[in-house]
């Protein structure tokens, strides 16, 4: 965990920044899933529970987020240099076969520990006009068949089932902050730490 993303989920939670501790210290996915576990063993503790279980999955959203912008920002600069590089590369060779064309270079050339060979590809075809404008035997037709899935889910929602289909709902889990107000979280923090409220000057 980086100290930054410590910090802010101290503020709310230091059972959330336990589970992160405890999380980052298992050796094996196992491991990670028997801590997951142990923290709904004790159901006296749900409240706590959900509460510790939510924030870290807010601030784990956040690193997600943040990581994802970094690595995006890595991409980009090696996507720059390798884009230069491979311009560099296709630099060489139509440098070459543009002093082939004009016949100042021949077909094969000799260095004292390299040959370079200029070669003609296999043809290739540019269709000019539409494609039914063809004679047909030059004409490739293919028919695609697709499943209509929203009208097989739409059925089942009407209690239609479609043979040879499976209808799969998944779940997802949703976190949110019960809205009395963020400030009972500050206060909450205030009170662990065994700070006093201080009152706001209007």
């Amino acid at each position: 965990m980086s100290y930054l993303a410590q910090a802010t989920l101290a503020k709310y939670s230091f059972e959330a920044v336990e589970l992160w501790t405890q999380l980052e210290s298992a050796q094996t996915p196992e491991e990670e899933e028997a801590i997951l576990k142990a923290l709904w063993e004790n159901h006296k503790n749900q409240e706590t529970s959900t509460d510790t279980q939510a924030e870290l999955a807010l601030q784990l959203d956040a690193e997600i987020v943040g990581i994802k912008a970094r690595l995006e920002h890595l991409v980009e600069i090696h996507k720059t240099a390798l884009d230069r590089l491979q311009r560099w590369r296709l630099s060489l060779d139509s440098t070459l076969l543009y002093f082939h064309s004009t016949g100042i270079l021949p077909d094969k050339l000799v260095g004292k520990s390299r040959h370079i060979t200029i070669k003609e590809n296999p043809p290739s075809c540019e269709v000019l006009i539409p494609t039914e404008e063809l004679p047909q035997e030059y004409i490739n037709r293919k028919e695609v068949v697709t499943p209509d899935k929203k009208r097989i889910i739409a059925d089942w929602k009407k209690g239609i089932p479609v043979d040879g289909t499976h209808i799969e709902r998944k779940r997802k889990v949703e976190y949110g902050i019960i809205p009395k107000n963020i400030q009972d979280v500050q206060d909450n923090h205030q009170k662990r730490n065994g700070k006093k409220k201080v009152s706001a000057v209007k």
